[in-house]
């Protein structure tokens, strides 16, 4: 019993550590395309990058994104590699439709669709990748459990 407790919060483990990664992703590559769509200083770009990342650090934080999605990854058993990420995706647009709301339209429509677009392209390619890793490490670990290997794979 025991020891089934144990590979249960080490699978857990290694789930957040895949929502940690996707999350951090999604903050750097979201960064880049508001850099590119809505101007950058031309001598700082890494330092607009950086600035737009931050704010939207604040926006995950503030819609609940990052409790929804970290709750979402650490449950979420889905037999379909893209299921966690059309869920991921949705709740992205959710959590920019509610940020956008709050702040009284914070971006001109058509700048809108572009950021939605491509924040929910990004979602998805994010969590779709950490869903292929946290598969092939599932794979890895029913492979050294038939063979007798590793026990906490």
């Amino acid at each position: 019993m025991q020891d089934m407790n144990r590979r249960t919060w080490i699978v857990i483990a290694k789930r957040l550590a895949v929502w940690f990664v996707e999350t951090s992703s999604e903050v750097l590559l979201l960064g880049l395309v508001l850099a590119v769509l809505l101007g950058h200083d031309q001598h700082a770009f890494l330092r607009g990058v950086a600035s737009y990342a931050s704010g939207i650090v604040l926006l995950f934080i503030t819609t609940g994104y990052i409790l929804t999605t970290i709750i979402v990854r650490a449950l979420w058993r889905g037999r379909t590699l893209w299921s966690y990420s059309s869920i991921a995706t949705a709740l992205f647009l959710f959590h920019f439709e509610i940020m956008n709301v709050s702040l009284g339209g914070a971006f001109e429509p058509s700048d809108r669709f572009r950021i939605r677009a491509a924040g929910a392209c990004i979602a998805f390619a994010c969590t779709f990748g950490g869903t292929l890793v946290l598969r092939k490490w599932a794979l890895a670990h029913c492979k050294a459990a038939e063979t007798g290997g590793m026990k906490d794979a």
